[in-house]
């Protein structure tokens, strides 16, 4: 056989060789495509449910270590005012974490007649049994320091009740072999993972009795009072509230905001209601200040000029405050630092307390624009005052 011949066959065979090959590998993608389809719902489940697991052990553990902490410093809260024997861990752990499982049900919205008296009450009720419930344990424990402590167990609570609603789904999904359930939690885990975190710098920054970037507010008006002359405090029975009167440019003006510099949001809107319809306030206008959680893109410390009641919550001192406002026919005018969730939560950055300053001015030029001389004004600091004193 000739050289060439020799070739021709060698190849041919190379050829039907290589046909093969790839008949075998063309076969072998198609079960493990058919076999990815049947069981692609279990693979789904595992790639998700193992991210999802991870996070909720992870968020297990936090847990824990906020309980030893709050535990801790309570115990050093106790020695610092004399109390030289430990205190029962085992018992002390038991009330955090009962405060933990803590329910508020919503009241029933079908009838709205009363809703928001009820749901300040329930509001009320429940800060009230926190409170009493720490105050328990530290007892000789001076009311700031108390309520810096029933913060950190507020926000432990937040946190106890995303581990379970996490946990829900992760089991409901493993327990029928559902992968969108599982997709659902997966996909908000960099949201839940954000919020976790600024919860769990919340409660370090509650118990070392700093000012937060919710006290922006607060921290306004504070400084606008120490800026105006003949500052003084008015006396009053509205629990957690600070109101002080003081003149700016011949203008009586009423500030309001939480009394610091215990972690506490106040009652503004029963405030308001003492003062226009207790002493008979006439204000020319009622200017609010609040954190305000930033859009992405928006530079933090940003600041925001509005109308309206400037603050968060359930909504019921924003509806009192809006009430009473119209009913004497009062302009609301709002002031929006912008800040992240973390942010708002944690200690507060520069970029804030800088914009405070500006808040300031900002106050300052609305009164002076919207208000003649003898005119009076309320100014509402709105937010968490830890650490913010008055």
């Amino acid at each position: 056989m000739s050289v060439l011949g020799i070739m021709l066959q060698v190849g041919s065979s190379a050829t039907s060789g290589n046909t093969i090959l790839l008949a075998i590998l063309y076969n072998l993608f198609w079960i493990v495509m058919m076999v990815l389809f049947f069981f692609q719902d279990y693979v789904m489940i595992w790639r998700y449910s193992y991210t999802v697991g991870n996070f909720l052990s992870g968020l297990g553990k936090l847990i824990n270590d906020n309980v030893n902490l709050i535990i801790n410093h309570m115990e050093q809260l106790l020695k610092s005012n004399g109390f030289s024997q430990g205190i029962d861990k085992a018992g002390v752990e038991k009330v955090v974490r009962d405060l933990m499982e803590y329910v508020v049900i919503e009241p029933v919205n079908a009838e709205p007649t009363g809703l928001m008296r009820t749901l300040k009450l329930l509001v009320t009720t429940y800060n009230e049994r926190l409170e009493d419930a720490v105050r328990s344990v530290l007892s000789n424990v001076n009311r700031p320091l108390l309520q810096n402590v029933v913060d950190a167990v507020d926000g432990l609570r937040e946190l106890n009740f995303i581990y379970k609603v996490i946990m829900h789904y992760y089991r409901l999904s493993n327990k029928y072999k559902n992968p969108y359930l599982m997709m659902q939690v997966y996909m908000l885990l960099p949201i839940l993972r954000e919020y976790v975190n600024a919860l769990n710098g919340a409660i370090t920054t509650f118990l070392k009795g700093q000012p937060v970037g919710d006290a922006a507010g607060p921290l306004t008006a504070y400084r606008f009072l120490n800026l105006c002359g003949n500052a003084e405090e008015l006396t009053h029975n509205v629990k957690d509230t600070y109101i002080g009167i003081c003149n700016f440019e011949n203008r009586r003006v009423y500030v309001v905001k939480a009394r610091g510099p215990g972690g506490t949001v106040g009652n503004l809107d029963d405030a308001i209601i003492y003062l226009m319809e207790r002493i008979g306030v006439r204000p020319r206008l009622v200017i609010t200040v609040d954190a305000a959680l930033k859009l992405e893109g928006e530079r933090t410390g940003s600041i925001a000029e509005g109308v309206g009641v400037a603050m968060g919550g359930i909504g019921v001192e924003r509806f009192n405050i809006e009430r009473t406002a119209s009913k004497y026919g009062v302009p609301l005018y709002a002031i929006l630092i912008k800040m992240s969730m973390p942010e708002a939560l944690s200690a507060m950055p520069k970029e804030v307390e800088s914009a405070v300053n500006e808040a300031v001015e900002r106050v300052k030029g609305i009164i002076r624009e919207r208000t003649r001389e003898g005119d009076e004004v309320i100014l509402v600091g709105v937010g968490n005052t830890c650490g913010v004193a008055q």
